[in-house]
Formats: C-alpha cells, structure tokens, sequence
C-alpha cells in the first residue's frame, strides 16, 4: 500500500485542457494500519480518483499514518491543484455510521505521549456543511451523524493541520472530514464499499 500511495502522488497530473483549468476536489484516504490490513478510507479515495462529481474532477491521494510525512503530501497536492474543497476520509474502526467530523484539536497522541499539533488555535472547525451532509446521507439510506471529536490520531492530526493551513494562507478552500466505518468484510457492524463510495459522493454534492 505505502508503495501504491508514492505511485499515486507521482502520476497526478494536474486537471487541465489547453490553457483552461477545471476545477478539482481533493479527496484523502490513509493506508492501512496497526491490525486493519485494508483502509477503506483509501479504497474510497481511490475508487473516486479521476472521476468527476458535477463539473469537478476528482484527485486522490492516500496518506501515511505518519504525523511527519502525512500532512505534506497534502499541502503540495493543494499547491498543485487548488482544490475548492479538501475532504479527508478515515476509518473509525469502532463507527457502524458515516461520521461526518466537526472539530479538530489541536492534540496528537501516540504511544500515551501527547502534544500540541503546532502552535495555533486549540480547536479548528470544518468548513463544510456537517449536518447538511447527514441530512443527505440520511435521506438516501445511510446510517450518518455528525460528530465532534476525530481523535487524536492521524485522522484528527490531518483535519486540523489541513484546516490550519488553509486559514493561515487565507486559502477560499472548503475543507473537511469523514470517519467511515469498517467494511462489511472486517466487522458485522461494517458497510460495504461501494455504500461508502456512493456516501462520499453524497457528501461532495451537499458540499458544493
């Protein structure tokens, strides 16, 4: 999978036609981790790479569960493509609904050792429609809830840095994040991959 994410942010090429450029969603997904041998986060992100949601192309990257390496993978995507929303997309081994994430913290803990993110703000809030997005994936059929603490792991670690940045540079960039559930496959409670294809989608619409 690490080998698949570098192959991935090497072939992006940015979504243009002559002269013209098009707009471009950003959608992340992690690599698998600790006892989970396959991330759907990533499975989505990459289902959707290149596809085209109204008149915005979709680009995929999938990141490391990596607090060093993670977050720039997405501040040069978001240099290369000028998103108009970065979604970020992660499994909650423990969700049997699509979280759709309100806050971020300004907190990262591994290994029972926890510090600030950065110097900033103690909390970032999403830019996106939260509880619109659940309306819609309710409307549709999906178990879905907004929810107002991602962790603070690499999930919550990208969601904040991500929407630090974005402030910080005065970026007009709508930016959020959804913990997915486990597939059917790896838990009873789980959802099938191609439901939380359709979710997402959901979600990219409600947020545009």
């Amino acid at each position: 999978m690490k080998k698949l994410a570098i192959l991935v942010a090497i072939l992006l090429v940015p979504i243009t036609i002559g002269e013209e450029k098009h707009e471009v969603i950003l959608i992340t997904g992690f690599e698998p981790f600790n006892e989970w041998e396959e991330n759907p986060s990533a499975l989505v992100a990459m289902a959707l790479n290149g596809s085209h949601i109204g008149d915005a192309t979709i680009v995929s990257i999938i990141l490391p569960v990596d607090f060093n390496q993670s977050f720039e993978l997405v501040r040069k995507a978001i240099e290369k493509y000028e998103p108009s929303i970065v979604l970020s997309l992660g499994l909650n081994g423990h969700a049997a609904a699509i979280h759709v994430e309100k806050l971020a913290i300004n907190l990262k803990c591994n290994e029972g050792k926890c510090s600030f993110i950065k110097n900033g703000k103690l909390l970032q809030i999403s830019s996106l429609p939260v509880l619109k997005i659940c309306k819609e994936l309710r409307k549709h059929g999906y178990k879905a809830r907004p929810s107002f603490f991602a962790g603070a792991y690499a999930c919550n670690f990208i969601f904040y840095s991500t929407l630090d940045y974005i402030n910080r540079q005065g970026l007009q960039i709508k930016c959020g994040f959804i913990h997915v559930p486990p597939l059917k496959s790896q838990k009873e409670y789980g959802m099938e991959l191609q439901d939380m294809i359709n979710a997402t989608k959901i979600a990219v619409m409600a947020a545009m």
